[in-house]
């Protein structure tokens, strides 16, 4: 009698550690689906208002969600971010289509994974001059000196662009590249004429300082300029091309979330700038946009052209990933 109730003590113990070991492994292979290892990519971002999406993203874990651990640095000049993806330092980067297109043409071995923006054309981008200053129209601009991040992007394509349909002669305008946190000092102190800047960083210099707008030249274009763009070495695409691939999947779903929700957009661009609350209301956005089209390129590489700064149209597929 003693024997049967110690066979049967037994085969009840086992039984509950069987079924105990069952639930355990159940529970480790749902945990192991629910937090999949995620893959770091280490991106390089101006932060400009363009860039928003990201940081939306980072918040509704959208990129988490898709296998993604994005390490961001920011880095405030278009050739520090092209020069830390093209040294293997960063596997993206962000920079605008047109100093990615003239680099690109000129050899940058780049390609853009995504679009981030068109370019407003009122707001979100302006050129400043002083309160005294005697500039007061864009032919006024000939002659002189004008900042800007990027040589050959695409805040100096617009200057140019606006002094020539104004009569005026854009190969006699100096551009001076300089970082946005310098450029209202600069100014402030003459050592240059005017500046271009972005939102949010241009909000933030006309609330701290008393410039005169010339307003956007943007506006002055008859095509659809794409602002902001991801970019990735030919040599990291040939690496990663499933990753980039999870990360464009990703980034159109943080864009979509961003245009449907501006509030959400603002609030972010308030935690990756700095920048206080009062300011980001003031910010214009841009119109956030996923995908790269001909339309506005095109123009923009014959202006590009035009201007001596490439010597051949680069074929839309030389700029832009295909995604194979």
């Amino acid at each position: 009698m003693r024997l049967r109730s110690t066979v049967g003590a037994l085969v009840a113990l086992l039984t509950v550690l069987a079924l105990s070991g069952s639930a355990l492994a159940q529970t480790d292979i749902k945990a192991s689906k629910q937090a999949p290892a995620l893959t770091e990519l280490k991106m390089g971002v101006f932060p400009a208002a363009d860039y928003a999406p990201l940081f939306v993203g980072f918040k509704r874990g959208i990129f988490k969600k898709h296998g993604l651990d994005i390490k961001v640095q920011y880095i405030f000049t278009g050739t520090g971010l092209m020069s830390g993806l093209t040294s293997g330092a960063l596997d993206l980067a962000t920079n605008s289509t047109t100093a990615g297109a003239t680099g690109i043409a000129n050899g940058l071995p780049v390609k853009v994974i995504a679009l981030s923006a068109l370019t407003p054309t009122k707001g979100y981008i302006d050129v400043l001059v002083r309160r005294d200053s005697s500039i007061r129209g864009w032919a006024d601009l000939e002659g002189k000196t004008v900042a800007t991040i990027n040589l050959q992007g695409q805040f100096h394509m617009l200057v140019n662009q606006a002094i020539e349909k104004r009569g005026g002669d854009p190969s006699r305008m100096r551009a001076l590249p300089m970082s946005p946190a310098d450029e209202p000092a600069a100014l402030a102190a003459g050592r240059v004429d005017a500046i271009v800047m972005q939102d949010p960083t241009l909000t933030q210099a006309k609330s701290q300082h008393d410039f005169r707008s010339l307003g956007n030249p943007t506006a002055l274009l008859s095509y659809p300029l794409p602002s902001g763009a991801i970019y990735s070495s030919n040599d990291t695409i040939a690496k990663k091309p499933a990753v980039l691939r999870r990360f464009r999947t990703a980034w159109r779903e943080a864009v979509a979330v961003a245009k449907r929700n501006p509030k959400l957009s603002r609030q972010t661009i308030i935690k990756f700038t700095g920048i206080s609350n009062e300011t980001a209301a003031k910010v214009t956005l841009p119109d956030f946009s996923a995908d790269l089209s001909p339309r506005g390129v095109g123009p923009m590489l014959l202006q590009m052209k035009k201007y001596g700064w490439v010597s051949q149209v680069p074929a839309f597929n030389q700029i832009s990933w295909n995604g194979k």
